[in-house]
């Protein structure tokens, strides 16, 4: 398990096969970009990473998000845009909900969220985790990311 970023774990994929030892090298999502098979090479083929959350075209109002943005900004989306995008309406929603805009009232708000964003819904149990998480699992293919699967706990 290799837990660095794109610009050094490119060129480890490709280390990692000259002592032709072939192993599959396991990343999270700072290796798993679109970088990392130009910085791999053919060695790309041996890198399986992960995203925490459901890929974009996945989500429920994931490719409307990705036209209204890309109309406003002219360029793709980063990665965590629709999360972020989610966030900031999650803790809105908790600031109406608590009539307030103090911290810890709106914290007292969170446990009770059921907001139906592009990501799809989000809830909290009562110690603030997510009650519906997923990781997705990338693969290269080719030179190009590849959704492997999608892990929901």
């Amino acid at each position: 398990m290799y837990g660095g970023m794109d610009s050094t774990g490119g060129p480890l994929a490709r280390q990692a096969t000259q002592p032709a030892m072939n192993v599959k090298i396991l990343a999270g999502d700072g290796v798993c970009t679109p970088k990392v098979a130009g910085l791999a090479g053919d060695a790309s083929k041996n890198i399986i990473c992960s995203i925490a959350g459901m890929p974009l075209e996945k989500m429920a109002e994931g490719k409307a998000f990705e036209s209204r943005y890309v109309a406003r900004f002219n360029k793709r989306i980063e990665v965590y845009a629709p999360f972020t995008y989610d966030a900031v309406y999650i803790i809105v929603d908790a600031m109406k909900r608590a009539g307030s805009i103090e911290p810890a009232n709106i914290l007292a708000a969170m446990p009770f969220t059921a907001y139906a964003g592009v990501i799809g819904l989000t809830q909290f149990d009562s110690h603030g985790d997510l009650r519906q998480t997923t990781i997705s699992l990338y693969e290269y293919v080719d030179g190009k990311q590849k959704l492997l699967d999608v892990l929901k706990m």
